[in-house]
């Protein structure tokens, strides 16, 4: 056990025993106990127990606290109070200055919580969605007779979920109000399945987020992994010190839109998740980390551009590829048809915003499991830029600038590229699609050397062929005139894209 004679508990692998003494002290020793553990700093929620020696900074600490608000308290006033409306406030990254959204409230109901355990040890108490999120009294009319009840022994623990948890926003989720469907944010909540208790400390200051960018998660693969990451760094990635980690996104529906419901439930155990699985997520964190999106009504006045920082949308489905054991570019094929429900657009309007990134992916060796899937995207990447100059030669002959004329030709043929394979829904239609665009390439080195490595991931697997070819056609880099025109808005000024941002 880990003790200590000056403070009251013991700390055991299994169990946390605490000494209130006289029965007449519990209400004070109690009170103490959640006063300190449930704090607001700066007017923004700070749980001490949940962070290092050096707490994170207000940006990290607001983005946690907005997940709480979208998690555990989403019941609005019975939950908490705020003290004012949000507000933007700025933090420089790089020589960029990023906006971050900041809450400012005055109480919790967990900073209440001793009131309710020591009721408990004379009767089992209803908790509610506050306390144990996506509970609900069963039959409204019969009140606390159908909720779920805990005595004291169950319910102290449950009311430091907070601390052993935490949450982030994720996702949106478009419901009807009004007879109008607006996108609704939803959060993560993150439950690390801790083995010992004697470490839950060391677990939980290493595996909450150390800077803003480790808040911005797409998916619960991206949440668990980035959780994993972090743990692995500190040597914590331990069977013996934590089983699992599961992640539970909450977001609205059309019959209540403003209690966040449980959507998706998602656990990976250690033994299931390889180390291979974690170096390419690493990787991915790397590469796609998101960009920054400047404001150009102050383009001319720099010392007052305010910048926003907006994360990537193809790093959600490669964790959640990685974390379900599949091909980190499975699934690539919904990027390119489904709708982004945060602002109903398409999500590959943004994909040529992160084009940087996937081209730096595409051509690391430590990405791919075999050198056919790598020579597939060579291919189609070849079989593009050949198409392209073709297509240049035939309007203005070679030696000039392209013209409009040829402009208007290359927006056509990745028109025609992407809906050919998007469009394929058979074996014959998807290898059609990559076919007839290698047959109107010419020739192809890549394919004259490797043919029969490309021929086999195409008849492998027809659909992720499929994925390969539209993962080739986001991630080609042309010499810069003959890129894709996506009429997109100009993001010449914005960071590298494969840069990382780690600093604030």
């Amino acid at each position: 056990p880990v003790s200590n004679d000056q403070f009251p508990w013991t700390i055991e692998p299994q169990q946390v025993t605490l000494y209130f003494g006289q029965p007449e002290n519990t209400r004070n020793y109690l009170c103490k106990l959640f006063q300190f553990a449930f704090q607001i700093c700066e007017g923004v929620i700070y749980l001490p127990g949940q962070y290092p020696e050096i707490s994170p900074s207000l940006s990290v600490r607001a983005a946690l606290q907005e997940g709480l608000i979208l998690s555990y308290f989403d019941h609005g006033p019975s939950a908490l109070k705020i003290k004012e409306k949000p507000t933007t406030q700025y933090i420089e990254i790089d020589s960029y200055v990023i906006t971050f959204t900041i809450t400012k409230i005055e109480w919790f109901k967990h900073q209440d919580g001793a009131d309710i355990v020591v009721k408990s040890f004379k009767k089992p108490q209803p908790v509610n969605r506050t306390y144990y999120p996506g509970v609900i009294v069963k039959h409204q009319a019969y009140g606390d007779t159908t909720a779920i009840v805990h005595n004291a022994e169950y319910l102290l623990p449950l009311l430091f979920a907070p601390i052993g948890t935490f949450a982030l926003r994720m996702g949106y989720k478009r419901v009807r109000t009004k007879n109008k469907r607006i996108p609704k944010s939803g959060a993560v909540v993150v439950i690390p399945d801790i083995c010992d208790l004697t470490r839950a400390a060391e677990v939980m200051q290493s595996i909450i987020p150390q800077n803003l960018n480790q808040t911005a998660v797409g998916s619960v693969g991206d949440a668990i992994l980035g959780a994993e990451i972090r743990l692995r760094a500190r040597r914590l990635l331990d069977p013996e010190i934590i089983n699992s980690i599961r992640a539970i996104w909450c977001c609205s529906t059309d019959w209540n839109q403003q209690l966040q419901q449980m959507n998706n439930v998602f656990q990976v155990d250690q033994d299931s998740i390889t180390d291979k699985a974690l170096d390419r997520y690493e990787r991915s964190c790397k590469y796609l980390w998101g960009f920054i999106k400047k404001n150009k009504k102050n383009m001319k006045n720099k010392t007052n551009v305010k910048d926003k920082w907006m994360p990537s949308i193809v790093r959600p489905l490669v964790a959640e590829n990685l974390a379900r054991g599949r091909p980190w570019y499975a699934g690539f094929v919904n990027l390119m048809i489904k709708i982004n429900p945060a602002n109903g657009k398409p999500y590959r309007k943004q994909i040529p915003l992160e084009k940087g990134g996937l081209y730096a992916m595409v051509n690391d060796p430590q990405m791919w499991d075999s050198e056919g899937e790598k020579l597939m995207v060579q291919a189609v990447h070849e079989a593009i830029y050949r198409s392209l100059g073709r297509i240049k030669d035939e309007t203005d002959g070679p030696g000039v600038p392209p013209s409009d004329a040829t402009r208007g030709r290359w927006k056509n043929f990745w028109q025609k590229r992407r809906l050919e394979l998007v469009g394929a829904k058979t074996e014959e239609q998807a290898r059609f699609a990559l076919t007839n665009l290698f047959s109107r390439a010419g020739n192809n080195e890549v394919l004259r050397q490797h043919w029969e490595a490309v021929l086999e991931v195409m008849r492998r697997d027809w659909r992720l062929a499929r994925d390969l070819g539209l993962l080739a056609l986001a991630s080609y880099q042309g010499r810069g005139e003959e890129n894709e025109d996506d009429e997109e808005e100009d993001n010449s000024d914005e960071l590298p894209r494969y840069q990382s941002v780690t600093s604030e």
